[in-house]
Formats: structure tokens, C-alpha cells, sequence
């Protein structure tokens, strides 16, 4: 002994189960660490998946309202053409020009 001091050398009798109590603890605490941590990245994968079904479900109604919207405009177009409009006065309101006359057909069967 150098000095003319004791090594003290620890107690195996109470700190061991302590030690051993706090190692446990903190395996435990980790775990669930990790655990909440799987958790919150599978809601978010679930989230990200129901986000992505809604956008391709967005995707689909946009091309049919472009759809929509390039036939309206095909339609607004023809607006001034007096043919067109005639045509569509014939076909959705029935109707005719001065000497002519309309003829409906009335039971029969139909080709």
C-alpha cells in the first residue's frame, strides 16, 4: 500500500442488486422507447398510404373534370355558329323553320 491508504474494494452485497435493479430499468425504458417509436412510424406509414389513395383518387376526378370542362368549352365555342345552334334548337326543343313541318311518329316498332 503506497501512501499509507486502503483500497477500498465495493460492497458486492448491496450495490450488486441495485446496479442490477437500474440495468433492467433502463432495458425496460428503452424498449418501450422503441416500441412507441414503431408505433408512431407504422400509424405514419398507414397514414402516408390512405394520403396516396386519396391523391390518385383526386388525380382520377381532376381528368375527368378537365374532361368535362375541354367539352364545355368545345360547346361554348359553337355558340355564335348559327348552324349549331340550329341544330341543337331541332334536336333538344323540337323545333322547325317557317314551311316546314314536323312529323312525329307515333306507335310502331322502333329499328
Amino acid at each position: 500500500m503506497l501512501g499509507g491508504r486502503k483500497r477500498r474494494l465495493p460492497r458486492r452485497g448491496v450495490a450488486a442488486p441495485q446496479r442490477h435493479r437500474q440495468t433492467v430499468l433502463r432495458i425496460v425504458a428503452f424498449s418501450l422507447l422503441c416500441c412507441g417509436v414503431l408505433v408512431l412510424f407504422t400509424l405514419q406509414a398507414f397514414e402516408v398510404r390512405r394520403l396516396r389513395r386519396d391523391l390518385d383518387d383526386l388525380n382520377v376526378a381532376q381528368a375527368g373534370a378537365l374532361g368535362e370542362q375541354a367539352a364545355l368549352r368545345e360547346r361554348l365555342g359553337q355558340k355564335d355558329n348559327p348552324q349549331a345552334i340550329e341544330d341543337e334548337a331541332r334536336e333538344r326543343l323540337g323545333w322547325v323553320m317557317r314551311g316546314e313541318e314536323k312529323v312525329v311518329f307515333v306507335g310502331g316498332e322502333e329499328e
